[in-house]
């Protein structure tokens, strides 16, 4: 065994020297890397060599800090190390591997699914909105102030409680006979739908609506209703 002068830092920058005893100079300075030092120097002690001196940067006597040369300190080995030279390094694997069991044994008893109840909880059902089911058919004629083609009216049903609005071109809906329509609409909602309002469109002329309808909840049929267009005044 050869004996080594060392100067290290610890992990909060203070400055410790000492003398060490290993192998060779690679053994000396993995020990200190271990120990959680920062090798600043490191050498071989030769007998009869006197010790090298390591000065210390001062700081004036006007800082708040102690002003002259940091005072000498002993090499104090870290709490990991005690038990290393207390415990062969075996023992310390051991306890160490042990302890990490147990902590994993206690995440996975402990583990749950984010949004699963915990232990002794009750299961809570998850809310459900109150939705209401409307299906409507809805029957009419439109007129067309000043013509007859009716070929490119748009039919809109609009309920504004919800609101609600659902456009429909001519040639994709049903005609029991000539100027006539048939449409339905069908969806669900947390709001209950009582009042039905059409609206039928010629584009390039001008518009028509039905005045206000009142329908039931759930929707139903409701026909009879009748749309004139007019021409509209804007230019």
């Amino acid at each position: 065994m050869a004996r080594f002068h060392f100067q290290v830092s610890d992990a909060e920058g203070k400055i410790r020297r000492g003398t060490m005893e290993a192998q060779s100079l690679a053994d000396a300075r993995e020990i200190a890397h271990r120990r959680g030092y920062t090798v600043i120097e490191l050498r071989e002690a030769v007998d009869g060599a006197p010790e090298p001196v390591i000065k210390v940067q001062s700081r004036p006597a006007s800082t708040r800090y102690h002003a002259g040369p940091a005072e000498r300190r002993e090499f104090r080995p870290s709490l990991g190390q005690r038990l290393q030279d207390m415990f062969p390094s075996q023992t310390v694997k051991g306890v160490m591997g042990l302890l990490i069991l147990i902590g994993l044994g206690w995440m996975v008893v402990g583990w749950r699914t984010p949004g699963a109840p915990g232990r002794g909880s009750a299961a809570r059902p998850a809310a459900t909105p109150n939705l209401t089911a409307l299906k409507l058919q809805v029957e009419g004629s439109v007129e067309i102030e000043g013509s007859n083609n009716v070929n490119d009216v748009q039919v809109t049903v609009d309920l504004p409680e919800i609101p609600y609005q659902q456009t429909f071109d001519w040639s994709k809906m049903k005609h029991p006979r000539a100027g006539h329509f048939v449409v339905e609409v069908q969806f669900e909602s947390t709001r209950k739908a009582r009042q039905l309002v059409v609206h039928a469109r010629k584009p390039g002329l001008g518009e028509g609506s039905t005045d206000i309808v009142a329908i039931a909840p759930e929707g139903g049929h409701r026909g009879g209703l009748k749309i004139l267009i007019k021409k509209s005044s804007k230019p």
